[in-house]
């Protein structure tokens, strides 16, 4: 039985999402192929000669461009099997059951994943229809001999170097319930942990396989911070020369304060934390239990570690005005963050995916539009039509950006200029730039909707010009 996994976004990383399965499903005596969308081509002649098809969406980009490539399979092999797997699943399931999937398998995935891809090798009817699963599963080190070698994707640029950079997961779900959080709708508060061994198993393939920086991809390294200290700890002993990146809620950098210093001196070089709003209210609804005198705090905190900070932002949303992102742009400036700021962060906006825990809450329900299955989220209105016109400017620059590798300070600018002009005042050149930040070149984001030049090069199947 020949089965081909196919990914078509993972931030720019080696797709964990492809290796893990492939090793299971290789021990279970299934000849898997592996597909990067993102950076390769989909050769027709190899799909003939596969029996099953099964995409990876750990997140909302992968999942609309999943989707529209799964369709076009369907269309040309009615007959063959199709499942999706990964957090974003389930999502859009009226959708995509039955018309572009026969099978989607939501959180825990591997045993459901090997059972399916059995089933069709012995000529059984496989399962169909919708799958959540949070069972404790068998870890077991990812299998990357199938995938392109690290040079072709998103490196670490630090201190005039460029870095090969990986991932790895040393946990799965978060304990957290922020409600635009796509996580919670399928743990609901629960984590999976890898295991100590496997995870140092994955970063030793990976320096092996020339990777200077490692990103440990968990939704929230500190949802179990014992744990991820002696993770941590052992790759830093058995590797001290890599370095690290992590993501953790602002809560948690002020909970563990007293632990940066020592996660510095480990290897870890920057922390990706969700800041989300300069507005105390949107942070209230979104539930993400910190203020925004915490997001300052949580900046000096890790700056006193030696520690870079990269906060994400979620700017609009149905309530936003312009006057809002004015107010984004002046944290930037008192803070220095501008470095450390991808242009896309400061579009990005409110998505709600079927199952939402903001489905239902007050503050958005008046804005809903209905829900759109082809683009996976519920459609909205914006209360201040001025926003809704920002919000389409800076989209279009950074994507536009994003495609053609554009300088991002000067995207930075024109983005700042663009905030300036909606409320009618001169923001001025770019303030607060701050030191110099370690970044990695792929600058797109899981929530964010997908580029033309991404949905482009998925539908032609000759994926992104590598890195």
């Amino acid at each position: 039985m020949r089965l081909l996994l196919v990914s078509t976004y993972e931030l720019g990383h080696q797709p964990i999402h492809l290796a893990l399965p492939a090793s299971q499903l290789s021990a279970a005596g299934i000849e898997v192929h592996t597909l990067d969308l993102s950076i390769g081509q989909l050769d027709p002649a190899l799909l003939e000669r596969m029996d099953a098809v099964a995409f990876s969406v750990p997140m909302h980009t992968a999942m609309r461009l999943a989707t529209d490539l799964a369709l076009r399979i369907k269309n040309a092999r009615p007959g063959i099997p199709v499942a999706f797997y990964g957090l974003y699943a389930a999502v859009g399931r009226d959708w995509t059951v039955g018309k572009v999937a026969d099978l989607v398998i939501a959180g825990e995935y591997l045993t459901e994943l090997v059972d399916w891809a059995r089933a069709i090798a012995e000529g059984k009817e496989p399962r169909r229809g919708v799958v959540v699963s949070l069972e404790r599963s068998t870890s077991t080190t990812p299998d990357r001999s199938t995938l392109p070698p690290h040079e072709g994707y998103a490196r670490l640029e630090w201190g005039g170097e460029s870095r090969l950079a990986g991932a790895v997961e040393a946990s799965h779900g978060c304990r957290h319930r922020c409600r635009h959080c796509p996580i919670p709708v399928v743990y609901d508060g629960r984590i999976r942990l890898v295991g100590l061994e496997p995870v140092l198993a994955d970063i030793e393939q990976l320096v092996a396989g020339g990777v200077q920086h490692v990103t440990f991809a968990d939704p929230d390294f500190m949802n179990a911070p014992r744990y991820s200290l002696d993770v941590l700890g052992a790759a830093h002993a058995a590797h001290p020369e890599l370095t690290f990146d992590v993501t953790v809620k602002v809560e948690h950098v002020l909970a563990h304060r007293k632990l940066w210093t020592k996660m510095s001196e480990l290897g870890v070089l920057f922390v990706v934390s969700a800041f989300e709003s300069v507005d105390e209210r949107t942070l209230e609804i979104l539930d993400k239990n910190h203020t925004v005198e915490d997001m300052s705090a949580a900046v000096g905190v890790l700056r006193d570690a030696g520690v870079h900070v990269r906060p994400t932002w979620l700017p609009f949303l149905p309530w936003t005005r312009p006057d809002d992102m004015v107010r984004l742009v002046e944290f930037l400036d008192l803070h220095e963050l501008w470095a450390a700021t991808d242009p896309v962060q400061l579009s990005i906006k409110l998505l709600i995916p079927e199952g939402s825990l903001l489905e239902r809450h007050p503050a958005v329900t008046p804005f809903l539009l209905g829900y759109e299955p082809a683009a996976l989220t519920w459609a909205w209105n914006f209360e201040h039509p001025a926003a809704e016109l920002l919000h389409k400017q800076l989209d279009a620059i950074a994507a536009e950006a994003s495609d053609t590798k554009a300088d991002f300070r000067e995207t930075l600018a024109a983005m700042r200029m663009a905030i300036g002009q909606a409320i009618g005042v001169d923001l001025g050149p770019l303030a607060g730039w701050g030191a110099p930040a370690p970044h990695l070149t792929e600058s797109w984001f899981c929530c964010a909707e997908p580029t033309t030049g991404q949905a482009t090069a998925v539908a032609l199947g000759i994926g992104r010009v590598p890195r």
